[in-house]
């Protein structure tokens, strides 16, 4: 996630909200402005993962499917949990002791599925790789990130990541920080996101993206 792909999921999700009355219309770079502070307003600073122990997935096997080959590949099984502020939200964490990779598979209602795998520096940095597609949405300097085909085996995406991460400095994060570490990664992007805000051309871009979504189902509707 660029930092978190989460966030910047969040984030667009509520811009599309809010964009969906001016998609269509001449937008002022002043509205498209306010439509970025609303959905910033809209957006969680802060959240919080919660072990699940009986999860209502809504796509399960998906889910299963990716982490199968990551414990053939020696990850460690974590749990799933939820996020607080994000109902429905569902993200199975999993770790490698020996690269101290972390990857996350999530589970959104309206999304899908995809993955992530992370690590963290000793400089405060992260590197990710994840099969989301971009957002449109810029992130901090801080976070890398690399994008992965989402059709392609869990491992060998792992072995990608590996041969592709920045290996200097990794931060040595065991199993029992992984959960934290996500959660002040989210925090560290909001409060660059707070301060940076969300300009005009990064509402743009993921109004573009939207509607590129939407035109194959428009151009096949009937209009009487």
């Amino acid at each position: 996630m660029n930092l978190t792909i989460l966030l910047a999921l969040v984030i667009a999700v509520c811009v599309i909200y809010v964009l969906k009355k001016f998609l269509f219309r001449k937008v002022a770079r002043g509205v498209l402005s306010e439509i970025g502070r609303r959905a910033l307003h809209r957006t969680p600073d802060q959240i919080k993962l919660t072990r699940v122990d009986a999860p209502a997935w809504t796509n399960g096997p998906a889910v299963e499917q990716q982490a199968a080959p990551l414990r053939s590949a020696g990850f460690k099984d974590l749990g799933v949990y939820s996020v607080d502020k994000m109902p429905g939200v569902l993200i199975r964490m999993m770790h490698h002791p020996e690269t101290f990779v972390a990857a996350h598979i999530y589970d959104h209602p309206r999304v899908g599925s995809w993955i992530e795998f992370a690590s963290r520096y000793t400089d405060g940095s992260s590197h990710t790789l994840t099969t989301l597609a971009p957002t449109g949405l810029d992130c901090p300097d801080w976070v890398r990130t690399i994008r992965a085909d989402q059709g392609r085996c869990t491992d060998q995406l792992y072995s990608q990541f590996k041969t592709q991460r920045e290996w200097h400095n990794v931060k040595p994060v065991s199993a029992d920080e992984v959960v934290h570490e996500f959660e002040d990664g989210y925090l560290r992007h909001m409060i660059w996101r707070q301060n940076t805000g969300i300009t005009p051309e990064e509402v743009a871009h993921v109004a573009l993206k939207w509607a590129d979504k939407r035109a194959p189902k428009a151009a096949g509707t009937s209009v009487s």
